[in-house]
């Protein structure tokens, strides 16, 4: 009988957690979080967040027992909430990098003096941008300061869009990575 099969089968287990019994979270504890630690990793590839969000899991099941249907297996329960809790942090991921492109994107091309902004942050902009590959840098300067579509970055360097928008990803990358902390204290 393999590990995942032990940890589904404990039937009693399910009415124990139901009873908040702490013999059984820890039971549940012990046997399940290294195999919840392992498929949160299929989203995160990120070891630390995986045991992060798997604990997670298990505080929002002991504090929400109630919500928990015995009849349901207690480990595809938490599978569920780790799933969930996997994909928030995703989609949290996705909203903090677009926001983050955007003060970028703000900061960098409007033209307008920002006394927050000093010296030390303009001189880093620029030697970032001298060191993207040009091809990257022409992108960048493209689609943000002239405000051009991909369509027409890729029509006017003749080169295809998916191409213009690997370049453009990749500055923005770079531009992200290392303005980070200066702007955001990361």
């Amino acid at each position: 009988m393999t590990k995942t099969k032990k940890i589904i089968g404990k039937d009693n287990l399910s009415h124990r957690i139901k009873k908040r019994d702490p013999g059984a979270f820890h039971e549940l504890y012990r046997t399940s979080f290294l195999p919840l630690q392992h498929y949160a990793m299929r989203y995160l590839y990120d070891w630390k967040q995986a045991e992060d969000l798997v604990q997670d899991a298990f505080l929002s099941l002991w504090s929400r027992v109630e919500k928990y249907d015995e009849k349901q297996p207690v480990f595809y329960y938490l599978l569920g909430i780790v799933k969930n809790n996997c994909m928030n942090y995703l989609r949290s991921l996705d909203i903090q990098y677009k926001h983050q492109d955007k003060i970028i994107e703000a900061m960098l091309f409007s033209n307008i003096a920002d006394p927050e902004i000093d010296q030390d942050i303009h001189d880093r902009l620029n030697y970032i941008l001298n060191i993207l590959p040009e091809k990257q840098r022409e992108v960048l300067l493209l689609h943000v300061v002239e405000k051009k579509k991909i369509s027409e970055i890729a029509e006017q360097l003749e080169i295809g869009e998916t191409t213009v928008k690997t370049h453009y990803k990749r500055a923005m990358t770079l531009l992200r990575k290392n303005l980070k902390f200066v702007l955001f204290g990361i």
